[in-house]
């Protein structure tokens, strides 16, 4: 027995190492498991997979199915600037929902604001017999919805969009960052932005405002209107807004100028742009006669007067109708 103690003591010491190198290897295999193969791991490859602009192959990895919508936001520079600004700040330990399927949640941030959302994934069986490979629950894409009724076109994330009868609805992945805007020379509506996450129906409604460039061209129109009327002779000048009454009779010449001109102010109604009422004053100067006495005076009158115009912007046209009753 003493003799064969030796052998036991080595059979006993390689049996030792044989399962302390099988616990380790079993140990190795849950690390890499949880780590290079896990839930997680198809979260961020999808993340990197939207930054690259590879719309296609995110669509792959979601198993998603894209909505009756715009698709402007699902690839190349559009797609590739909605998750620009992204920070994932957690990917979270998933948790268990039974039928092999987990719940992911992302802690994120854009532009210094924080939120969380989640991920749905399911095991979709074993890789290299010990890895487990994790897959998206199927789902339709999230959509934004852009709303300005003034408008027939938007920037969306840096991408031009109609907007067919002033709305269009745009299909968009996961976690990422919708910004609409408007600006032209003379409208221009601050821009407005989402987060969207997986179950998201999002809108964002753009309220286009004047530029200034718009009031001084609507001011120039009406002012060169005004000013035309002042070359009339008549005390009544045809299709103008201001005239003067008197029972004495004017000699020639009569000279009309604007005191004060209206002050442009514009308002939208129904998504057209509307012409407050235009209020200014107008003075007159002649020389009138008594018609009893024959006196001669000067005639200084000063008229206040009101109209409305008509304003039509397409693109860069603008057109102002005086409307005078």
């Amino acid at each position: 027995m003493q003799g064969t103690s030796p052998v036991i003591k080595a059979v006993a010491s390689w049996l030792l190492a044989l399962m302390l190198t099988i616990a380790a290897a079993v140990v190795a295999v849950y690390f890499v498991n949880a780590k290079a193969y896990g839930p997680e791991h198809q979260i961020r490859a999808y993340l990197q997979t939207v930054a690259d602009g590879e719309g296609g192959q995110a669509l792959g990895l979601l198993h998603a199915s894209v909505p009756e919508a715009n698709a402007a936001l699902l690839d190349n520079d559009g797609l590739r600037a909605s998750v620009k600004g992204l920070k994932v700040l957690e990917v979270g330990e998933p948790e268990d929902l039974g039928e092999d399927r987990v719940q992911v949640p992302v802690r994120y941030a854009y532009d210094g604001t924080e939120g969380t959302t989640g991920f749905v994934l399911e095991n979709a069986g074993k890789h290299w017999m010990f890895f487990d490979t994790w897959e998206f629950v199927p789902s339709a894409l999230p959509t934004v919805q852009v709303n300005a009724p003034a408008l027939r076109e938007a920037n969306l994330n840096g991408v031009r969009v109609t907007l067919p009868e002033g709305v269009n609805t745009f299909a968009a992945f996961p976690l990422s960052r919708v910004a609409a805007s408007y600006e032209s020379p003379y409208l221009a509506a601050p821009e407005q932005h989402t987060v969207v996450t997986a179950e998201s129906e999002e809108q964002l409604n753009l309220a286009p405002e004047a530029t200034k460039d718009l009031i001084s061209k609507v001011d120039t129109s009406i002012r060169a209107f005004l000013d035309e009327c002042t070359a009339a002779d008549r005390l009544a000048p045809p299709g103008c807004p201001f005239y003067h009454l008197t029972n004495n009779r004017v000699d020639q010449p009569i000279k009309w100028s604007i005191a004060q001109y209206p002050q442009v102010k514009l308002t939208q109604t129904e998504g057209r742009w509307v012409l407050s009422p235009l209020t200014g004053t107008a003075r007159v100067t002649a020389t009138q006669i008594d018609l009893f006495t024959g006196a001669k005076s000067p005639l200084v009158a000063e008229e206040g007067f009101t109209f409305n115009a008509a304003l039509r912007v397409d693109g860069e046209e603008v057109s102002v109708t005086p409307q005078v009753d």
